[in-house]
């Protein structure tokens, strides 16, 4: 006898079946071929692999700190953590506009003296030597790297060429109110780095974004220290950080004007 299941991936009730190999039936979630059993539902031509099924339908990971819900898109979407295509399955929170694929959920945590996972880059991130003599800026307040024997040590990916400063690491928040946005918080996310209209240099792979508003600030505008204008930036992050009040904003010009804001929300 079939069994039939209501599943949170699909509005109809779904049976279990069992497909031999040579049916070509393509599972709505991996979007892969299916072999073996599978929930089917015959009137929406929808099938799903059992072991997507059983996939959890919340989750939280690393790099967001809102809760993920397993979601189907019929659309190519990219993986805000790692940047490669996908479809099918994400993890999603809809909030903030942030996907992320299955496997990437699933990945083993790498956490040693030398080697750690951060939620500022996809990749494990290592401990750099301050004798390296790497001139590099810290992608977080674009500070040179050991500029001298007294900086902070830092990590980076040789590879992504992405470094940070230890410091910034542990003290970035993951949500601020912005003046340039302040009718929502900006939640921090990784982003595929471009270059901007009228400025010199790329973006650094992180940027605080409203996914209501479509609005998106690069972390070395949206960090700068000071700022001409009397309102309030507010880090909404960790009380054990340094970063515990509101910083008053005021005693530089910035350098962009509105056109230039503009292309950095989309």
């Amino acid at each position: 006898m079939s069994t039939k299941i209501q599943h949170f991936l699909h509005c109809h009730l779904l049976w279990l079946l069992g497909v031999s190999q040579d049916d070509q039936l393509g599972c709505r979630g991996c979007c892969k071929r299916i072999t073996g059993s599978i929930y089917v539902c015959f009137g929406c031509d929808f099938y799903l692999h059992r072991s997507c099924a059983k996939l959890p339908g919340k989750i939280r990971d690393l790099f967001h700190p809102c809760p993920l819900l397993l979601t189907i898109l019929d659309y190519e979407y990219i993986c805000n953590a790692c940047f490669k295509t996908d479809s099918g399955l994400s993890n999603r929170c809809k909030r903030c506009e942030f996907d992320m694929h299955v496997e990437g959920t699933q990945r083993a945590t790498i956490e040693t003296e030398e080697l750690i996972q951060h939620f500022t880059h996809w990749h494990p991130l290592k401990l750099l030597a301050p004798n390296n003599h790497l001139e590099v800026g810290c992608a977080i307040f674009n500070k040179l790297c050991f500029a001298s024997a007294f900086d902070s040590f830092a990590y980076g990916c040789q590879d992504c060429n992405f470094f940070v400063h230890h410091s910034c690491m542990i003290n970035i928040p993951r949500q601020i109110i912005h003046f340039f946005h302040p009718s929502c918080p900006l939640v921090l996310l990784t982003d595929v780095p471009c270059q901007y209209e009228g400025f010199d240099e790329a973006s650094s792979g992180l940027a605080f974004h409203c996914g209501k508003c479509k609005f998106q600030l690069d972390v070395k505008c949206a960090l700068l220290p000071t700022v001409e204008s009397k309102m309030p930036i507010r880090f909404n992050i960790h009380p054990t950080s340094i970063h515990q009040h509101s910083m008053k904003a005021r005693n530089l010009t910035l350098k962009f004007d509105a056109k230039h804001v503009e292309n950095m929300a989309y």
